[in-house]
């Protein structure tokens, strides 16, 4: 499903354009599909509509988009229009991920944002910076230095005093993750997590040879009498918790539980592995209680800039104690010799000043959500759901069909979802009452999920869902 750019709107992202007006013009929209402004996929309006929108001739409008083409930015048809084909956006690896298999599908099964603007003039900008980096072996396993004192002068910014040597990159969130496993967790292991819960992660503990306790299935992930039992009860070695923005529950730990939780841990000697890759998406900027890290030598904060920017970047680190970070590093020199550095590159470029490109995202995302709710309001107004603060996706509470039936008849209607049991550990029947919808996709599509999703709970063929373009979701 191919988003249409009216001429309006185009226009209005446009300046005044110097002379030559079709040169500038079309560099000015090659920045703006850099930037990821204006998104691959995207239909432009016609050159006779964007030449009366911008008041240009008909001539400056065709050589504008004659020039995109011979970048390679654009593919025009004859009765079909302009379309943006950024190189290298290519559908297949997403359809690895979500398993579309035709041209009608909507996949709403990860949630991942799209590449927000400014993005585009970040990796320029590291291109430029590259020579210095290629003078070097590339071989860091800890991480490149300028990108450890910009996320350690992050952590202490908010009231957490941080050395660059605390900070370990990774390969994304579920790196730390697993490097956190493979360091800390031994065969039998117990590892206290929260009954439903990001499951890649439980399931990197678990390859690690852990044995998973779950709180149980409450108002919230976190049930602390049952956590206090079960810690005093027998030894546990690490505890994973999401406190900020829980995946997929949207729900925030309040003060006095963190610092409760927090005492049972230090009291038993259990690892804190705190995952806050969600704790930046603050959607309606509330005020989040203080990190886990109060937790002192036995908390680690797992983060990456998936979340926040964009997941093809896949950047993550570790901030750990002082006398953790050598295990860190010996458990990864068995497994990889670090991460890729120009990629950690361009995160410094966005770390210098990241609050416009953040700020955009979440008004972005802001947006989205409250387009998703007032949808859902009009065509499945039975569910529950309430509007999250912060995170990614929104968590419905279904009221008759099971999640699993819904989402395989969601799929004959091509819609790709994930039923709410994939997020439960030890009770997956509790998930059948729930389904997460991700918020990262564009109005018009997620207008058309709700709708292909209202006919699926309604029991109604397959047959009433149209055949369109095929729409790729990737995480």
């Amino acid at each position: 499903m191919a988003m249409t750019l009216s001429a309006a709107r185009l226009a209005g992202m446009l300046t005044a354009p110097t002379a030559p007006a079709y040169r500038d013009l079309a560099e000015q929209i090659r920045m703006l599909i850099v930037d990821g402004r204006i998104l691959d996929g995207a239909r432009l309006p016609s050159e006779r509509e964007l030449a009366a929108a911008t008041g240009l001739s008909r001539t400056t409008t065709t050589r504008v988009y004659a020039e995109l083409r011979d970048a390679g930015l654009i593919q025009s048809r004859r009765g079909s229009g302009s379309v943006v084909h950024v190189p290298f956006a290519t559908s297949s690896a997403s359809s690895l991920i979500v398993e579309a298999d035709d041209d009608s599908t909507i996949a709403l099964t990860y949630s991942a944002p799209v590449a927000p603007a400014g993005l585009g003039r970040a990796y320029e900008t590291a291109i430029d910076r590259l020579p210095g980096l290629l003078s070097t072996t590339g071989y860091l396993p800890d991480g490149l230095p300028v990108l450890r004192e910009l996320i350690a002068e992050r952590y202490t910014a908010r009231g957490l005093p941080t050395t660059p040597d605390q900070i370990v990159v990774t390969n994304g969130a579920l790196g730390a993750i697993s490097l956190v496993a493979r360091a800390f967790v031994g065969a039998g292991d117990r590892v206290l997590v929260e009954p439903v819960s990001y499951p890649h992660a439980h399931e990197a503990l678990v390859s690690a040879g852990a044995r998973l306790t779950t709180m149980p299935v409450g108002e919230t992930p976190w049930d602390l009498e049952s956590a206090t039992a079960t810690l005093r009860g027998a030894r546990h070695r690490a505890a994973y918790l999401i406190p900020d923005f829980h995946n997929p529950t949207a729900a925030v730990m309040d003060g006095g539980t963190r610092e409760r939780l927090a005492h049972e841990l230090r009291r038993g000697e259990t690892l804190a592995v705190v995952d806050e890759s969600l704790r930046d998406v603050n959607l309606d900027g509330v005020d989040l209680p203080p990190s886990f890290a109060g937790n002192g030598r036995t908390t680690l904060l797992v983060d990456s800039a998936s979340k926040t920017f964009w997941g093809g970047l896949r950047i993550g680190w570790i901030r750990a104690p002082h006398d953790l970070v050598m295990p860190l590093i010996q458990a990864r020199m068995t497994h990889d010799l670090g991460t890729a550095p120009f990629e950690q590159l361009v995160l410094a470029e966005l770390l210098q000043d990241p609050e416009p490109v953040i700020a955009s995202a979440m008004a972005s995302l802001r947006t989205q959500r409250d387009h998703l709710l007032a949808a859902l309001a009009t065509h499945l107004p039975d569910v529950g759901v309430r509007s999250p603060a912060g995170g990614l996706s929104l968590w419905v509470t279904l009221p008759e069909r099971t999640s699993t039936h819904l989402v395989a008849a969601a799929r004959d209607h091509g819609l790709l979802l994930t039923p709410g049991p994939r997020f439960f550990t030890s009770s997956p029947a509790a998930g059948e009452g729930y389904l997460r919808l991700p918020f990262t996709q564009e109005p018009d599509v997620m207008d058309e999920a709700v709708r292909r999703l209202a006919l699926a709970a309604a029991g109604r063929p397959a047959d009433d869902s149209p055949v369109g373009p095929r729409l790729d979701l990737i995480a």
